[in-house]
């Protein structure tokens, strides 16, 4: 029997993700770390047939839900995509994600395609139909401008979902950062407010008070204009880079994973020695009632900060 994920396989060249990134408005490297985060850059099996993942909680009616899915052993997952295929193959090809970017079969009209059969089988074709999915997809949902800007966190949250934001975010800019020999600046945008925000006052010759209001945003926004760059009101990669090249300045980068850890690592210790130095303090005291109802609230409050803490390092 010969399925639509079965094709010619052909793997993408350079000029498939330069035209990618000119469509998009990014740099190349942008491009591939995204792919080599969705499927370590993998767009076919061994065995030639296109990459997929079939999602039971996402067929209609759902087979089952998202926690029972979640934990599937691949084995059971791929035996219940077959039988459920034989039995609805359309509803099956939408409840899977395919190829590289993992573009899930219900995503086909804004991939381009009619049918999650038709992207399915063009997809099984060449990594380089995958690449033009992708840039369709990316450009429908209006994430030109977050990949454009380096904004992981922002992409995340559309592509991926909400769950693992900073972790897939970090992700990305380690992978980013191994492609391109270079850290991405820290994204900026309304509401933010802190030490990166000054310096991008500073830079713009806006108001200082570290709070990115609507005069800053204003500001942002006719730096843009005026130097031909996207007009969005978000300082990310390009713009940092013109304000560079204009002004003395460096913003802060964005973390990798390698550099969470070290943070909540680094946070953990100092809530340790905060809670020994608390407790050494709390035996010189007088066992008095009142002593020992502040000591222990004291202590339960260091006790669940640094359980937090612990938590957070282990995830």
């Amino acid at each position: 029997m010969t399925y639509p994920w079965n094709g010619a396989a052909k793997l993408a060249d350079a000029t498939d993700f330069v035209r990618a990134a000119e469509a998009i408005g990014c740099d190349v490297a942008e491009i591939r770390a995204v792919w080599e985060k969705e499927a370590a850059g993998k767009p076919f099996r061994a065995d030639a047939s296109l990459e997929r993942r079939f999602e039971p909680h996402k067929t209609t009616p759902p087979l089952m839900t998202y926690s029972a899915s979640k934990i599937l052993r691949k084995a059971e997952r791929e035996r219940l995509f077959a039988k459920y295929y034989a039995e609805n193959p359309e509803d099956a090809m939408r409840a899977t994600s395919w190829g590289a970017p993992k573009i899930m079969g219900f995503n086909y009209a804004k991939a381009g395609y009619p049918s999650a059969a038709q992207m399915v089988v063009s997809f099984a074709q060449s990594e380089g139909n995958q690449i033009g999915a992708f840039v369709k997809l990316i450009l429908a949902w209006g994430l030109d401008s977050a990949l454009r800007a380096h904004d992981w966190r922002s992409f995340a949250r559309v592509y991926n979902g909400n769950a693992n934001v900073e972790s897939y975010a970090a992700d990305l800019e380690r992978i980013y950062r191994r492609i391109s020999g270079a850290a991405s600046p820290q994204v900026l945008k309304s509401g933010d407010k802190g030490a990166a925000v000054r310096r991008l006052q500073e830079a713009l010759g806006a108001t200082v008070d570290g709070s990115f209001g609507p005069d800053t945003e204003h500001a942002l926004r006719e730096f843009q204009r005026d130097n031909g760059l996207v007009v969005d009101g978000k300082a990310g990669q390009k713009t940092w880079e013109a304000l560079a090249r204009q002004v003395d300045v460096k913003p802060p980068a964005q973390p990798t994973q390698s550099d969470l850890i070290a943070t909540v690592t680094a946070q953990a210790g100092a809530g340790a020695a905060a809670l020994g130095t608390v407790s050494a303090s709390l035996r010189e005291l007088p066992e008095t009632a009142t002593t020992l109802l502040v000591g222990g609230a004291v202590l339960a409050g260091l006790l669940a900060l640094a359980a937090w803490l612990y938590r957070r390092a282990r995830v």
